[in-house]
């Protein structure tokens, strides 16, 4: 088989499963996350994979003005919400309890916890805080705890937003959106196995 024909053939088999860069949106880069749930900031379509939001909560010393965070995002068709994971968390408060919940749509309503899709508390009584990969998914999934529409995990493609508080002390955070495809792709094995299956094929065909 000329060399030519080979590279196009590894091109073909390659390019479809190459990594994609995730969304990220870091406050102290890309500006204050919103704190009103009929506005909330925009992130627009989440990537394959890790997506990741960091930025600060709550209030310093539990006085002063309450910090929400509250963004809305998009899992794209073909695509399930696989994971919302913990994986950074910074405070001086080791009894805090914070908030979190989730609604379909571009809203969500900081008043009316019965008509979330889920909510929850999260903090060192329910997940370990502190520890990496806490699984916040798995707490909405199994919400909601303070009434809501609820749902078993993973969401399916649409709009959605989230929001998070926290009362007692000030609290930087980053949390892990991760999604995955509805049809799994193929393993680098497996990939590997399929080009020299498609080269064999060639070879036969000559």
């Amino acid at each position: 088989m000329p060399l030519s024909r080979f590279f196009i053939l590894l091109a073909a088999l390659v390019l479809p499963f190459g990594t994609v860069q995730g969304l990220t949106w870091d406050e102290s880069v890309n500006g204050d996350l919103s704190d009103d749930g009929a506005a909330p900031t925009l992130l627009g379509t989440l990537s394959l994979g890790s997506n990741l939001i960091s930025g600060t909560m709550g209030s310093l010393g539990g006085t002063g003005p309450l910090d929400a965070d509250v963004w809305n995002f998009t899992v794209d068709s073909g695509y399930y919400l696989t994971g919302i994971n913990l994986v950074g968390y910074s405070s001086t408060n080791t009894g805090n309890q914070s908030f979190m919940a989730i609604a379909n749509g571009g809203s969500i309503d900081m008043s009316d916890p019965s008509l979330h899709l889920s909510n929850a508390l999260w903090g060192y009584a329910q997940d370990g805080f502190g520890n990496t990969y806490n699984d916040l998914l798995g707490l909405l999934d199994a919400g909601p705890e303070f009434g809501g529409i609820g749902f078993d995990g993973p969401l399916p493609a649409g709009n959605y937003t989230f929001w998070i508080q926290e009362g007692s002390d000030q609290i930087g955070y980053s949390i892990d959106f991760v999604t995955s495809p509805t049809t799994p792709v193929p393993e680098p094995g497996g990939l590997v196995l399929l080009g020299v299956a498609g080269l064999w094929l060639l070879r036969r065909r000559r």
